[in-house]
């Protein structure tokens, strides 16, 4: 335990090192919701007659996760299994999975720090207040979306091996969940047959229902036993081929 830790404070402190590119990433959503709250502020969602301004910000949380995932932690992840650094932190008692874990829990933090910045943004710019009754239910949403884009960033990990092929793969299913999965605009903005094809193949849309579901209609997590339930299963799978991949690389070897 108190290796993972001080393995965590260092890979924090890497990431602060290179915190140019971090900020660059993670102020994406706040510039977003600058640029489109008054863009689309005039507009309000049929089905709720709520400004599009009170949607954005449980949308845009969850591209601050992806960001954080997909790009930082899958780029740091697959860099160390190509220079061989789990194989060196093997050899001094620490396993691969405690590497990841550490590595991971510093993104968590620039989550964390992200979010709460775009909070205060939003509530600055736009006066949208934040459901303090519900946050608990918030970090169950928030968690469960991490838990997705971590399978998925482990099952891309176990299928490619070089970081200069990664990264446009992770930037390409980073911009594909983001503009295709309701994250930029509302899905009600889509025509119905996007919309269904969204349910089929970009899985993010479910935490998305979560979110906003929790932070503008005041439900509970657990009001979303279907979409908590498709998140999950979806992960476990991924994860669990993940593992299998792996196995299979290393037998090869």
């Amino acid at each position: 335990m108190r290796n993972f830790i001080i393995l965590s404070k260092y890979q924090t402190l890497l990431l602060s090192r290179n915190l140019k590119s971090t900020l660059i990433g993670f102020s994406l959503p706040i510039l977003m919701f600058f640029i489109f709250s008054n863009l689309l502020g005039q507009y309000k969602v049929e089905e709720s007659n709520l400004s599009i301004v009170e949607y954005l910000v449980p949308a845009y949380i969850p591209i601050i996760i992806i960001n954080a995932v997909l790009v930082i932690f899958g780029q740091q992840y697959i860099l160390y299994k190509e220079q061989g650094n789990l194989l060196k932190y093997k050899l001094l008692g620490l396993t691969s999975f405690t590497v990841a874990a550490s590595i991971y829990l510093a993104t968590i933090v620039f989550q964390l720090l992200a979010s709460v910045t775009l909070i205060l943004f939003a509530f600055l710019l736009k006066g949208v207040v934040f459901p303090f009754d519900n946050t608990l239910s918030l970090l169950g949403g928030f968690f469960l979306i991490n838990l997705f884009q971590f399978a998925l960033t482990v099952f891309i990990v176990s299928i490619i091996h070089k970081s200069t092929t990664y990264q446009p793969v992770a930037f390409m299913l980073f911009y594909y969940q983001m503009f295709l999965g309701g994250l930029t605009f509302p899905p009600e903005m889509f025509p119905d047959f996007l919309r269904k094809l969204m349910y089929i193949f970009n899985p993010i849309i479910y935490g998305l229902e979560i979110m906003r579901g929790v932070w503008v209609d005041g439900k509970v997590l657990f009001s979303f036993i279907k979409e908590i339930s498709l998140l999950i299963s979806i992960s476990v799978v991924l994860i669990i081929i993940s593992i299998l991949l792996n196995k299979k690389n290393k037998n090869t070897l």
